[in-house]
């Protein structure tokens, strides 16, 4: 899926080490050391990698 991948690219480039991601219906659960984010696998929302951004680096701190 095109948003998975953009999740793994996100972390990747943020430095983030990803575990795993899983899918549930339409959203799916990316699992940190630090914890998990919840994020949409549909691409309705256009702000969505911004705000999965700063969830990410917000469970980081």
């Amino acid at each position: 899926m095109r948003s998975i991948r953009e999740y793994r690219k996100l972390c990747r480039s943020e430095g983030f080490d990803l575990l795993r991601v899983e899918i549930g219906g339409k959203h799916c659960r990316l699992v940190f050391d630090a914890g998990i984010v919840t994020a949409a696998c549909t691409p309705s929302d256009y702000r969505n990698l911004v705000n999965v951004r700063g969830e990410i680096r917000r469970i980081h701190r």
